[in-house]
Order: structure tokens, then C-alpha cells, then sequence
């Protein structure tokens, strides 16, 4: 069973805004407000792949309003999650989108008190997937994922990293069953400067040595290398991607992984099902995406041996 944690879970606003144009006032053209956080888009992958998940919040469980907003717009969806906590309010980020361009501002979120995280420990057994997924809320002790690996991974559950920030290093050096990470994280988690992939599968010998048996390392259209113990290759998709302001990309790669994993599939097909979902939402964005799509477009991915 999967089972993805995200701790900093977000009511998502998506704003098109007019600039004033007659005094003083703007026009809001569209409004949007959805159920974000990394988690949950894995988990709506997924689904939709036909992949049985469960999902664990941090909070939203209680009667707080951006609780009860929160959980209104996942029973809209047909998604369903448990939580973790409950002191703390849902946080909100926003995308603003002018003159086709987008900007995303993300508030930090807030202090958990993770009363129920003795339940997810007991419901989660050996060959189970744990899969933490985005930062930590502010005020959270950065060595919690860490502390995680170790103690589910005494378990047997196979624990995997998707995160960013001041928790990622000590994530990293728990040693993960499996992490998901771009360039720009790996570089700042490693202190080590990466400007192109080439110069990851260079460096791939040495990553292995540190006992990081497992992992990814995604670069946006550049694609992607994945390694497994001592098979590696870098994966690309031929298809061309329009649009420049791409999220969920990401998070879709990574559940397109987890499907191959779930269904035992080969080590290449595991990673050209992640670079085929990733690529499929980079083209018709979260809400547009379609497995079948995804499905057509493992023809378009290259892969090549490290």
C-alpha cells in the first residue's frame, strides 16, 4: 500500500487579475480555490492511474473554517484523506496570473501537533510505501522526516523523500529507501553545484558511495536521471511542452514511479512511466491530465543508459 504524508496541506487560490485600467481598481477575471499539497496531487495521479493510495495531512480535520472549506473541496474531488493534527488552520497560497504571466506565493504554513501520528505508525506494515512529500510547516523540527525514515524504516516500510528546504539534508542522510529531487534541491542539499544532469550522472558513482542507493533527479523538459543500485539512465520525453509556468510536473513523475514500483515493473519502466506522467501533466497541467495520455506518451520517451 501507498501511503503519502503531506504535513503543510494548502487551500489553493488561483487569481486572474485586469490591471486598473478606469481609476483605481482592478478587475478579478477568475477566481479559483482547490485542495493543494503535494501529497494529494500524487494521490490524484494515482487515481487516476488506477492506483489504490492512502493519504495523511497534517491538519484539517476539525471544525476550524479552512478545515471545513478544505474538506468540502476533497469530498467535491471524490478524494479522501486522514489527518494527522488538528490545532492548526489550513494555510493559503495564491497564483496570480496577468498578461499570461504567473506568479505563485506560498505562506510557510503553521506548527503541528501531530496527536494522531501513533495511528499512521501502527497501520503501516513491511512493504508498504511511506511517501513524505513537501516542506515542512514552519516551527516543525527539520530533523522530523529523518527521524521518520529510521523509525518506519526499522519496519520494513519502504520510505520515500520528496521534500525541499532545511528538512531535505537531514532527509538525505537518514538514507531514504528512495528520493525525489531537481537540481536546484539536490545542489543545495549536497553543497555541491549542479548546472546541468550530465554533470549528476558524473558525480552518480559518488552518490552511491555516500549510500544513496536509490533515487531521482529531475531537470524539467531536460529530463531526468534515475538510478537503482547499480542501474542507472537519463530519461526525456521527445514531446514539446509549450508552457513555461509548469506545477505538478514533479509530483506527477513521481507518482508515475510509485505506479511502477506497486506493479512490479522493470527498473526502465519505472522510470520512463515517471518522465511519461511528469511529461503528461507539463502539457495539460493538473487538472487536464489523462493516464491515457501519459500511456501514449511512453513512446515519445528516451532512455539512455548510464
Amino acid at each position: 500500500m501507498i501511503h503519502l504524508v503531506t504535513l503543510n496541506p494548502a487551500l489553493d487560490v488561483s487569481l486572474t487579475l485586469r490591471e486598473p485600467w478606469k481609476g483605481k481598481i482592478g478587475e478579478v477575471l477568475e477566481a479559483e480555490v482547490e485542495a493543494g499539497g503535494k501529497g494529494l496531487n500524487v494521490s490524484r495521479f494515482l487515481k487516476k492511474l488506477g492506483v489504490r493510495s492512502a493519504t495523511w495531512l497534517g491538519t484539517g480535520g476539525e471544525t476550524h473554517p479552512t478545515h471545513v472549506l478544505f474538506r468540502s473541496l476533497l469530498k467535491r474531488e471524490g478524494l479522501s484523506a486522514q489527518f494527522l493534527g488538528g490545532k492548526s488552520s489550513v494555510r493559503f497560497n495564491v497564483v496570480i496570473q496577468k498578461k499570461k504571466q504567473a506568479q505563485k506565493y506560498n505562506h510557510p504554513g503553521f506548527e503541528l501537533d501531530l496527536v494522531s501520528f501513533p495511528r499512521m505508525y501502527k497501520v503501516l506494515k513491511k512493504g508498504d510505501f511511506l511517501v513524505m512529500t513537501g516542506r515542512l510547516p514552519q516551527g516543525m523540527n527539520r530533523g522530523l522526516y529523518a527521524s521518520w525514515i529510521h523509525a518506519f524504516g526499522r519496519k520494513g516500510v519502504k520510505t520515500v523523500v520528496d521534500t525541499s528546504g532545511k528538512s531535505l539534508p537531514e532527509a538525505l542522510e537518514a538514507k531514504p529507501w528512495f528520493f525525489k529531487v531537481n537540481l536546484f534541491e539536490i545542489s543545495e542539499a549536497l553543497k555541491v553545484k549542479f548546472t546541468n544532469l550530465d554533470q549528476v550522472a558524473r558525480f552518480l558513482p559518488q552518490l552511491i558511495k555516500l549510500g544513496f542507493l536509490h533515487g531521482a533527479v529531475t531537470h524539467g523538459s531536460e529530463g531526468a536521471i534515475l538510478w537503482n543500485g547499480n542501474k542507472a539512465c537519463r530519461v526525456r520525453s521527445k514531446e514539446k511542452v509549450r508552457n513555461a509556468f509548469v506545477v505538478g510536473a514533479g509530483d506527477a513523475f513521481l507518482a508515475g514511479y510509485l505506479k511502477g514500483l506497486q506493479t512490479h515493473e522493470s527498473f526502465e519502466v519505472c522510470a520512463k512511466l515517471a518522465c511519461a506522467t511528469g511529461t503528461a501533466v507539463a502539457v495539460k497541467g493538473i487538472a487536464g491530465f489523462d493516464a491515457r495520455l501519459a500511456g501514449r506518451l511512453l513512446k515519445s520517451v528516451r532512455v539512455k543508459n548510464i
